[in-house]
């Protein structure tokens, strides 16, 4: 195993551009804040009395952390400040902690903190640099002992960036290193935007503003169970004034039927009665019109609650363009192409939680236009258009959907070429390439195992990607469309919805029970025949799934003959999924309704067939199902995520995987493989990693040791005792290359172990095993 000394010359300032230098710092900052809150909490938490046995250690491990992460991105003060305060709090470790040395790690916190806050104004920072460590120096001294500053000095200086120039149109134009070649990023604002434009940000916890929104929820389900009462009280005032002029009808034969006396006795009390029965039924109904208008009051109330709730989960699309930008810029260069990006919309707002999931499948859409659709410059030439190939992302939003479009000036998708080459490798027959249209064509690519390239090679030609993309889109609650023009380009169509806190849902029921199913994957309701295997929609044949028989079984459902309890016409749902239908049989459509998605508990997450649950106004839970796994059911083997297959790659460039808690280390080192052309994955610790490891082929892992859920090393255990995966690559990083820890990294067969902070140069030898 390769081992990388820790304190050698690094080279850290031509790792990044100043882009990417800036958007790392940010990420740095936030997880600065994160990192010293919790020194923070240690330190309250403990006061005066002595410290749980593992809050030095903790603390010590988070500054550890902190001082790496520091270092990779080059911001060797901070990696300074960082070594001292872990020195001085090692000096506890023999005792000696007081109520005053709790005061002044707080206050060293502090200062850290502000130093990174003011790490634009370099005058503030080094003050505050000095004054945080004339503070551990202080602290080192009562505790007897003192602190050596870190033996890397400051070494990188980055000079502010100048506002980029704009064109004659008003658009920012960046210019940015492709290959050998300096071409421009044209986009609608500035690529430095990920960095703090001074206005004041509140940071909050996702899981604080997602149990606003659980109550925001409940709000919802009180106003249904009030509405409930309203409609109940309207029913008795029409009960209580029916019962009345009944009792008025009863009044007149009383008058013949007795004397005068009594008649008179008896009218009297009866219309004493009919009288405050009319004063009651007033009542009633002035206070059900009462109720009715406070209803709609909260039903406004919830719904101003929930918009600024939601407000709350959002993000401009800048930083996701910021992302695009940096891959296609790293694409491109492996690709030797020259291309020009423009983006539009910058300031569209959706769920944060949407884009992190919709970065990779975008991503993929960039790549997948360098590869298959933007040509090489000498055939642009010829074809008469500019060598340099345009990429325009726009994002917008329409009613209660995203939209992005991405669309490339580039050779665009020749269905007769694709035809022909759907029938060469087998995928179809000469028949149904025949009868399947241009728009058939363009779906079939994403179909999985589905590639246009012939040669497979570090970018494409596995026949993975787009199938991914429609896979994740579908799980998102939205669907993609592509539209190609032979010779002039091609364009992907995502709508998606803006968050996925509240939902759409088609409720029905089945077997007494109420179920719902994602409005956004329902196509319609209809009625079929009972005995039906099969049901023609749109020309195909959609498969039936009996929902009746699939719920109360859990097993499949897809009928195989008549039966006697399917004579006869049934209501139905046509479900579309990934691109391929299904026809559901139901009891009864209750009706759209809009629905708080809950997660299932522990008892039913396990089941595929659930996707999460609601809960009624009555307060009953409903399940949600999950269309995927209907689809499924009908079409076993479509939804599928296909495993790399063909081309051979090399140890300088494949598909690697980087692991790591920290977002600002996972950003740099996929920038650094980037640059080298790795095509990068990655996971925020051990299990997010085994999921991906066995749903993709990669050619190399790198991975952290320290880690929640399941660190570096029981992941590289897992992967050892795998038979597919025991011979993946593995690279350690780590800020903790102890002997022993390069010793069990040794004996689990990982190529090399890099110590923090990392450099492109250290992380290039680790690779090639020098």
């Amino acid at each position: 195993m390769a081992e990388r000394d820790d304190d050698e010359p690094d080279d850290r300032g031509g790792d990044f551009d100043a882009d990417e230098l800036a958007m790392l710092r940010q990420l740095f900052r936030d997880e600065a804040h994160e990192a010293l809150e919790a020194v923070t909490a240690r330190a309250l938490a403990t006061g005066a009395g002595p410290p749980a046995p593992d809050a030095v250690g903790e603390m010590m491990r988070v500054t550890h952390t902190l001082k790496g992460s520091a270092g990779t991105v080059g911001m060797d003060a901070m990696v300074d400040l960082a070594h001292r305060l872990e020195s001085a709090l090692a000096l506890l470790r023999g005792g000696g902690w007081t109520a005053a040395v709790a005061d002044q790690i707080i206050e060293i916190a502090d200062g850290m903190r502000l130093h990174v806050d003011a790490l634009d104004r370099p005058d503030d920072a080094a003050a505050q640099a000095t004054r945080v460590r004339g503070l551990v120096a202080s602290l080192a001294s009562a505790l007897g002992g003192r602190v050596e500053s870190s033996p890397r000095g400051p070494r990188l200086a980055v000079p502010p960036r100048p506002r980029p120039p704009t064109d004659s149109d008003g658009v920012v134009a960046t210019p940015i290193e492709l290959g050998d070649t300096t071409r421009t990023i044209r986009t609608g604002a500035d690529l430095s935007a990920a960095v703090p434009d001074g206005r004041a940000m509140l940071r909050v916890e996702p899981e604080r503003v997602d149990a606003l929104m659980s109550a925001a929820g409940e709000l919802l389900f009180d106003r249904t169970r009030i509405e409930r009462r309203v409609h109940l009280l309207r029913s008795l005032a029409r009960d209580l004034t029916r019962s009345r002029h009944l009792l008025r009808d009863e009044i007149g034969p009383l008058r013949v039927a007795t004397g005068d006396a009594d008649r008179a006795r008896i009218e009297g009390r009866l219309v004493t009665i009919e009288r405050d029965l009319a004063a009651q039924a007033t009542q009633l109904t002035q206070t059900t019109a009462a109720l009715f208008d406070e209803t709609e009051a909260l039903r406004r109330t919830i719904g101003e609650l929930q918009k600024g709730l939601l407000r709350m989960r959002m993000q401009t699309a800048r930083s996701l363009f910021a992302r695009l930008a940096r891959s296609l810029r790293a694409f491109s260069r492996t690709a030797g192409a020259r291309i020009e990006l423009r983006t539009h919309g910058d300031d569209t707002e959706f769920d944060k939680a949407l884009a992190e999931q919709l970065a990779d499948p975008l991503v993929q859409i960039v790549r997948n236009a360098i590869v298959h659709g933007i040509e090489p410059a000498v055939e642009r030439v010829a074809r008469g258009k500019s060598p340099v190939g345009t990429l325009t992302i726009a994002a917008r939003q329409e009613g209660g959907l995203v939209i992005f479009e991405l669309t490339d000036d580039g050779r665009g998708i020749d269905p007769h070429a694709l035809r022909e080459r759907f029938v060469a490798t087998g995928r179809w027959t000469p028949a149904r390439a025949q009868l399947a249209s241009d728009a058939d064509v363009l779906h079939a690519l994403f179909d999985a195992g589905v590639s246009s390239k012939d040669e497979a090679d570090e970018l494409a030609g596995r026949g993975i990607g787009l199938d991914l993309v429609r896979e994740t889109v579908a799980r998102l609650g939205g669907e993609i469309q592509l539209q190609s023009t032979p010779g002039r380009g091609t364009t992907f169509t995502l709508r998606l919805p803006v968050t996925t806190a509240v939902a759409q849902a088609m409720l029905f029921k089945v077997g007494g029970q109420v179920y719902a199913l994602p409005q956004v994957h329902v196509v319609e309701t209809t009625q079929i025949d009972g005995a039906a295997q099969t049901v023609p929609l749109r020309h195909e044949q959609l498969p039936v799934v009996r929902l009746e028989q699939l719920l109360a079984t859990g097993g499949a459902a897809i009928d195989s003959g008549p039966v006697a309890e399917s004579t006869g016409r049934r209501t139905a749902i046509v479900v579309a999924y990934a691109g391929k239908g299904v026809v559901c049989t139901v009891d009864k459509i209750v009706g759209p309704r809009e629905i708080v998605v809950r997660p299932l508990g522990p008892l039913l997450a396990p089941l595929p067939l659930y996707a999460g649950a609601t809960i009624s106004g009555s307060g009953k839970v409903q399940l949600i199902l999950d269309p995927a796994a209907l689809v499924r059911i009908a079409h076993p083997g479509a939804v599928a995520i296909a495993p790399s297959a063909g081309g051979a790659t090399t140890s300088s460039a494949g598909r690697a995987l980087v692991v790591d808690d920290s977002r600002a280390i996972r950003e740099a080192l996929t920038a650094m493989l980037a640059r080298d052309g790795w095509i990068v994955d990655v996971a925020e610790d051990g299990a997010g990693a085994w999921h991906m490891v066995q749903q993709l082929r990669y050619d190399l892992l790198i991975t952290d040791l320290e880690m929640p859920r399941m660190n570096g090393f029981e992941l590289i255990a897992r992967l050892r005792r795998d038979k597919t995966l025991a011979d993946l690559p593995v690279v350690v990083i780590t800020s903790r290359a102890s002997s022993e820890n390069r010793r069990r990294a040794r004996e689990l067969g990982a190529r090399a172990m890099v110590g923090k902070p990392i450099t492109r140069r250290k992380l290039q030898d680790a690779i090639a095993g020098t």
